[in-house]
């Protein structure tokens, strides 16, 4: 379980501090995906930095499975809304970096980029540039470079949101196809409805209270059968009512 305890965190805005997290608590349950969703502002992607390590908390803890996420041991990745990719790195030293920066063996470095490589479907661009690459490319190769290091827990800022329609479906399916497989859990930002119903097992919709700190709007639990059909479905459009509806009470407070 990923679990937010008592957390604040506040940031300047001109000479003046807001507090975004007042003593948050929150919990994701292990081995699901997550998609939290929420209005522009509503700290959603600093929640998910918070998690990663790249920001610090003022006060209160964050674990997974009971070890400290703020231990920089911890065994995690992330992708950024921009893929992060290195420019002047080839596709396969992109990917390979995670592996390098935990001192794997050259010889394992190799077989485990050009298995996850082959399992994307990527292997034909090892000696590419990111910037030869098209959108959907990039975002196979962020994810591979994220998957190869196996990491227990999966945070994504929008990672499909620069993507057309049909990319951004086949990316989803990806998505689900490598989270069942690897048995991760994965807790994505999202704006969008229909991704977050499609991709997760728990909705957890974020908004600003009355004074101004970021709080969750009870959980939707859609521990759905993510069959190919499932976008077809009345459950889906049901969820997805349900979650809008949530989103505008939110608005509306």
């Amino acid at each position: 379980m990923v679990e937010i305890r008592d957390v604040s965190f506040s940031y300047r805005q001109g000479k003046s501090s807001v507090n975004l997290f007042s003593s948050c608590t929150h919990t994701f349950e292990k081995g699901q995906v997550h998609a939290i969703i929420g209005h522009s502002g509503c700290g959603k992607t600093t929640l998910l930095y918070l998690l990663s390590g790249l920001l610090q908390p003022e006060a209160g803890s964050l674990s997974f499975d009971g070890n400290d996420l703020l231990d920089r041991q911890s065994n995690r990745a992330i992708i950024l809304q921009d893929f992060g990719l290195l420019p002047w790195k080839r596709v396969y030293d992109n990917i390979a970096l995670g592996l390098r920066l935990k001192q794997v063996p050259q010889e394992l470095i190799a077989e485990k980029v050009m298995r996850i490589m082959g399992e994307i479907g990527i292997a034909s661009l090892s000696r590419s540039f990111p910037t030869q690459l098209s959108g959907g490319e990039k975002q196979r190769c962020a994810i591979a470079r994220a998957v190869v290091t196996e990491p227990d827990l999966l945070l994504m800022d929008e990672p499909f949101s620069a993507l057309d329609a049909m990319n951004r479906e086949n990316m989803q399916e990806l998505l689900l196809k490598i989270q069942r497989r690897h048995g991760m859990t994965c807790i994505m930002v999202t704006h969008s409805i229909e991704e977050a119903v499609y991709l997760s097992d728990s909705i957890h919709v974020m908004e600003r209270d009355k004074q101004g700190s970021s709080v969750f709007l009870p959980t939707i639990e859609n521990n759905h059968q993510k069959r190919d059909d499932y976008r077809k479905s009345p459950s889906y459009f049901e969820t997805c009512v349900q979650l809008r509806k949530l989103l505008e009470r939110g608005n509306a407070q």
